[in-house]
């Protein structure tokens, strides 16, 4: 399998639902993320290019292709639409390392938007045996109808015997971290407002303390303080198979994507990194730095106790609680924070890793490049 080069990595601040871009569409927000890429590296305007981007609850049809349309790209490149749900960033690395070893010598841009600010209404036809409600306001992951992702995110916090205490510490945390790279030059490099304001994550909030965060805290074990969604938001990556006169941020050695049970989804956070280590012949011990997606805060600290990892290597800069879940994006959101956490720590190897809605697990082995 051949190694996936990062060149670059850009996003636009999370917005909330009804927030920054609550009447933007998604689609606009990942076009201008394509042409800031353009102006930023000269090789997208001299060679042929490949779109590939992640969308999980948009407006049906091609959206990467209409994405395209909007850029700064010829309008006969390639561009096309995945969902894997939170998952979609993932598949996209695995797609673009796919076209990589079919000899693709090309770039391309990958990634993820999602507008859960202007999600459209949907329904089941009337005579689909399917239809529970007259509006669809979740789909349905899996035919057996066990895919509550609080449900299961709650019992992956009692079988790791994870107190309310914790997880909310762990919030707390979240928010602390990702509001010190906020103020940083790294932050303001990679994160671009397509509104022209110096604007930071709409989600990030500077003022939270233990108090506040516990009075906004129900009696429930995972409630609305220790899980992240309803975000809107793009992120992107230019990625390639072969070296160009730019030198590449790091490198994508191995990525991993696997099904599991659909009502246990937060588990695969966990499941597809020991499958990642055991395929690469590698030590938990070897990974320098984890980047675990927060969709739910009990993911990052069964990571924590399962692997026996320090949890002063997760979510370095950060996670999802205090930057936001925009489905589809989250992946290459994190994939962006765990490159500039190596590239802080002057480290070698990260992993990142999520549970999926539907049942899958995914990481991806990342290599800094100094």
């Amino acid at each position: 399998m051949s190694d996936l080069y990062i060149y670059d990595l850009v996003r636009v601040p999370t917005g909330k639902r009804g927030g920054y871009y609550k009447t933007t569409p998604p689609e606009e927000l990942a076009s201008f993320l394509i042409d800031r890429l353009i102006a930023r590296n000269p090789l997208l305007s001299q060679q042929e290019v490949e779109v590939l981007i992640a969308n999980s609850i948009g407006t049906m049809g091609n959206m990467a292709r209409y994405t395209t349309l909007l850029s700064k790209l010829p309008e006969h490149t390639k561009a096309s639409t995945i969902d894997l749900q939170c998952g979609g960033s993932y598949q996209a690395l695995r797609l673009a390392q796919g076209l990589v070893n079919l000899d693709a010598n090309y770039p391309m841009i990958i990634g993820g938007m999602e507008s859960n600010s202007l999600k459209p209404f949907r329904s089941y036809h009337q005579k689909d045996p399917r239809k529970k409600t007259d509006q669809l306001e979740v789909a349905d992951f899996d035919p057996s109808g066990e895919s509550d992702l609080m449900k299961a995110a709650s019992e992956l916090a009692l079988k790791f015997n994870l107190q309310k205490e914790e997880l909310l510490d762990w919030t707390l945390e979240s928010q602390k971290k990702a509001f010190a790279f906020s103020q940083s030059e790294t932050y303001n490099s990679f994160v671009l407002d397509p509104f022209g304001k110096s604007r930071i994550d709409q989600t990030i909030n500077e003022n939270l303390t233990p108090q506040s965060l516990r009075r906004a805290s129900s009696s429930k074990l995972n409630d609305s303080t220790n899980t992240a969604h309803y975000h809107d938001g793009a992120s992107l990556a230019l990625v390639s198979g072969s070296l160009f006169d730019s030198k590449p941020l790091a490198k994508i050695k191995k990525i991993e994507l696997i099904g599991i049970p659909p009502g246990k989804a937060p588990e695969g956070a966990l499941i597809a990194v020991e499958k990642l280590i055991q395929t690469f012949s590698l030590k938990i011990e070897d990974i320098d730095l984890f980047e675990v997606n927060e969709s739910f805060g009990a993911k990052a600290l069964a990571f924590s106790k399962y692997f026996k990892v320090d949890p002063n290597k997760i979510n370095i800069l950060g996670g999802n609680l205090a930057y936001g879940h925009p489905y589809s994006a989250s992946g290459m959101m994190n994939l962006m924070h765990l490159v500039f956490a190596l590239k802080q720590k002057r480290l070698k190897f990260g992993v990142v890793s999520a549970g999926i809605a539907g049942g899958f697990g995914a990481a991806v082995l990342v290599e800094n490049i100094e």
